[in-house]
């Protein structure tokens, strides 16, 4: 592994919580030597070489700032635009698909029932 550059990341306490259960794992090893940081490092670098590209767009649609995008629309809608449709297809983009409805009975009937 290169050298370790010092550098601030700030993580939730998810991420805290695994990276901690990874690294206790890993110490147990016979043989092996490694730090919270190293193994925060690996994971990292190994994530982006063979999993980033296939993810970005998850990121990117789980990351998406709807203020941010609305903001940029409406600084480059043109005059000759009809500001309506702008809006609604901009609305379009932004809206999340509600939850679907399950079919069939809910599980606590089902139980009930049968």
């Amino acid at each position: 592994m290169s050298k370790l550059k010092s550098g601030r990341l700030i993580l939730d306490e998810g991420a805290i919580a695994a990276l901690s259960s990874m690294y206790e794992e890993m110490k147990n090893q016979k043989c092996i030597k490694i730090t919270p940081s190293k193994l925060g490092s690996w994971i990292i670098s190994e994530f982006y070489k063979s999993y980033f590209t296939r993810y970005k767009g998850k990121i990117a649609k789980e990351h998406f700032n709807s203020k941010e995008y609305l903001k940029k629309i409406m600084n480059n809608v043109d005059e000759s635009e009809n500001l309506e449709d702008v809006l609604r297809q901009a609305l379009n983009h932004i809206k999340q698909p509600a939850n679907k409805k399950t079919r069939g009975r809910p599980k606590s009937q089902q139980v009930e029932n049968d």
